[in-house]
């Protein structure tokens, strides 16, 4: 999936094949329709399901100086799930990430409604620790 923006990754002038962290809060900042805020983070998943070998790369460097706490909770989230349930080590930078109040990892969730509360109570466990609640069935995507 190539960004809305055309912000597509390079590598000696050719499209990296996969999406590093150190991107995702920039393309998460594009505004635009619907997905925006989102498809970053799902962009990631997808990478890291269908990329094992690229695991490393994609978490190298952490996230920029600067990305916002809530940008960052959500990134941070998604990728502690996703290190916890196959056994990659997880970076430092994850665990200080949390948001300063909860949210959804998908913006328009309302985390009040009934839906968003059976979002929060079915969400993987480490997403308490950062504040960000998702479905379990986001880190399947492929």
């Amino acid at each position: 999936m190539d960004s809305p923006a055309g912000a597509s990754a390079t590598v000696a002038g050719r499209r990296r094949p996969y999406m590093v962290v150190g991107e995702v809060p920039a393309a998460m900042a594009v505004p635009g329709g619907r997905g925006a805020g989102y498809w970053p983070v799902v962009q990631l998943i997808k990478d890291w399901n269908n990329q094992p070998e690229c695991r490393d790369l994609m978490l190298a460097g952490g996230l920029p100086d600067g990305t916002g706490a809530v940008t960052a909770a959500k990134i941070a989230a998604v990728v502690h799930a996703l290190c916890l349930r196959d056994g990659h080590p997880l970076p430092e930078w994850v665990l200080l990430a949390r948001s300063p109040v909860d949210v959804a990892l998908v913006p328009e969730v309302d985390l009040a409604s009934p839906y968003g509360q059976r979002l929060r109570q079915n969400a993987p466990g480490v997403c308490r620790l950062h504040g960000v609640y998702f479905s379990v069935v986001d880190l399947r995507s492929t």
